[in-house]
């Protein structure tokens, strides 16, 4: 008591009124301070201490547990080595329901990239995503709580140290019930996981001459599926996706068979121009780097593609992913375009309301997408050249189905495991029935060196080559050649006589030799020198030293520019009818 009276003695009473209150009430808390000192022992140091510590207008200061436990729990949380995790959050409040929801949230570098609504797996909302709390951004709002003496209550994860439930300020905030957020189910990951579940939206086409603006009121966005290592988006008009191979040590990227939808757009302008930029672009990405959140796919050196995080989507900017159909059609293709043979034999048979013919089962080979021959697969018939005209080959049959899936006709396809080719196809049959629909079926393909084409196809004669040029046959006149590949002989018509040779060749060195012509002695008077140029077609024949097979054309070169130029007789009903 004597202490007290002391300290007031020498107080100054020249004050206001309120400073009087304050004082009154720190002689009222050192009263008790030294009824402890004296109960416990307490020595004047640890007095001092702990008045040094007091806040007059927070007595919740005599405690640290709060502080401490909070310390205690960021240190965990700060020793997480990854600055991307996922975790579920859920704020309980008299708020609407989307607010409330049990969401996952994914985090990078503090940053809210995405949130679902677990339920119903819909994105939350712009407005509602900006409220949402991450684990640093709640630690914050709990640091400040303590240090302003608001009411809190926190649990926190004993491995990982985030606030598993935290209530504050439930008496002060009455108008909406305080915060109250619970959390769980963390994952902490990789960076370069943050790539997946995450739309990214492109910022510019980068280049040595400095970044390039994508072109204004379009979007070009880009999502990552990590579990399919699959590519989704929208390329500015159309959807597209594509495979892709990433190495996470190296920052390595390979992207490839990119599959997109089929629209036109003609606004804003120039707008096609920059999806085919852009897809050609990312099927020649080499690299990619990650950083906050941004990524950059590269080309190399400066070239490549300025990625930004579209933070904020609703689920109207949900990308559309190409069609099933069209996915199914892009993958058999990519396998079908693998195979190194231009020349392949196949069985096709239509079934339809139509003539025999068209509905036999053929066999057909085909050079470079064009039909050099049809026979029926039973009699051995020579398909006519009407009916020859209507056969598909694999890559028509292929650009077909492709335009019936953009137009939205009806299709039932099975592709080929092995080389991707449609072994059935059913197209429109609803919307076509006057014939029935489109029903074919392919079977027994068998790819061969492209040489062996020669076999088995008439080729015509369209010039005799020199260093002068192309000199075209005379008019009305037709000079024609076959091989026997198993017999190694030629045969074919003059112009006038029928004739027969034997040769050999190397297909490695595209060397020919021609030997051994015989000929029908038949002469000709019509057209004028037609017998001239039988016989100049002949010598030059028995000269041939190389040949060259391209397309549907067929080059036998003396030397130089000096040869013969066939092309490819599709219509092989014309029979060589002339005596041999």
């Amino acid at each position: 008591m004597i202490y007290l009276i002391n300290l007031t003695n020498k107080i100054n009473f020249n004050l206001s009124q309120s400073n009087l209150f304050s004082i009154r009430k720190m002689i009222n808390l050192h009263l008790i301070l030294c009824i402890l000192a004296t109960t416990l022992g307490c020595n004047s140091s640890n007095e001092k201490e702990v008045v040094e510590n007091i806040s007059p207008d927070n007595t919740s200061a005599l405690t640290s547990s709060d502080l401490t436990l909070f310390q205690s729990a960021k240190t965990k949380w700060d020793s997480q080595s990854g600055q991307f995790y996922t975790i579920q959050s859920q704020r309980y409040c008299e708020c609407e329901d989307e607010v409330s929801a049990q969401m996952k949230i994914s985090v990078s570098d503090n940053l809210v990239m995405t949130a679902f609504n677990i339920d119903s797996n819909e994105v939350i909302s712009k407005e509602v995503q900006q409220q949402i709390q991450t684990v640093d951004s709640l630690f914050a709002m709990i640091e400040k709580a303590i240090a302003d003496g608001t009411s809190i209550e926190v649990i926190y994860n004993e491995e990982f140290g985030y606030p598993e439930t935290a209530k504050i300020d439930l008496e002060q905030l009455a108008v909406d019930g305080g915060l109250f957020i619970q959390l769980s189910n963390l994952e902490v990951k990789d960076s370069v996981l943050a790539l997946d579940d995450i739309i990214w939206k492109l910022e510019s086409f980068d280049s040595i001459a400095g970044p390039q603006p994508i072109i204004d009121n379009t979007n070009i966005s880009l999502s990552i599926d990590m579990e399919n290592m699959q590519l989704h988006g929208i390329g500015g008009c159309n959807s597209y996706s594509a495979d892709f191979i990433l190495d996470d040590k190296t920052n390595d990227m390979t992207i490839s068979n990119v599959i997109s939808t089929d629209k036109a757009c003609s606004e804003p302008e120039n707008i096609m121009q920059q999806e085919m930029s852009y897809f050609a672009t990312l099927q020649q990405i080499r690299f990619f780097t990650l950083y906050d959140t941004t990524i950059n796919m590269v080309v190399g050196g400066d070239s490549g593609l300025h990625f930004v995080v579209e933070k904020n989507f609703d689920k109207e900017a949900e990308i559309e992913s190409p069609s099933n159909e069209l996915v199914l059609l892009q993958s058999a293709k990519a396998k079908w375009d693998s195979q190194s043979g231009q020349y392949y034999t196949i069985q096709s048979q239509r079934y339809c309301e139509c003539e025999d013919e068209v509905s036999a089962q053929m066999e057909i080979s085909v050079l470079d997408n064009s039909v050099l021959s049809a026979f029926d697969a039973v009699s051995g018939d020579a398909i006519s050249k009407e009916t020859q005209q209507e056969i598909l080959s694999v890559d028509s049959l292929f650009a077909l189905i492709e335009k019936a899936i953009a137009d939205g006709i009806s299709i039932e396809v099975i592709y080929n495991q092995e080389y991707g080719y449609p072994e059935s196809t059913k197209i429109d049959l609803e919307q076509i029935p006057v014939d029935g629909g489109l029903f074919i079926q392919l079977s027994n393909f068998e790819i061969k060196d492209s040489v062996l084409a020669l076999d088995d196809v008439t080729w015509v004669l369209e010039s005799f080559d020199s260093i002068a040029g192309p000199r075209p046959i005379i008019e009305n006149t037709s000079i024609s050649l076959a091989f026997d590949m198993q017999n190694m002989q030629l045969n074919g018509i003059g112009g006038c006589n029928s004739y027969t040779a034997d040769f050999v060749l190397d297909n490695k060195n595209h060397d020919m030799t021609i030997s051994n012509i015989i000929s029908t002695e038949k002469a000709c008077s019509e057209p004028e020198n037609i017998m001239q140029q039988e016989m100049s077609y002949f010598a030059t024949l028995q000269q041939i030293r190389f040949f060259f097979l391209y397309d549907t054309t067929l080059n036998m070169s003396v030397g130089g520019d000096s040869g013969l130029h066939f092309v490819a007789l599709k219509a092989t009903s014309i029979a060589l009818t002339e005596e041999q």
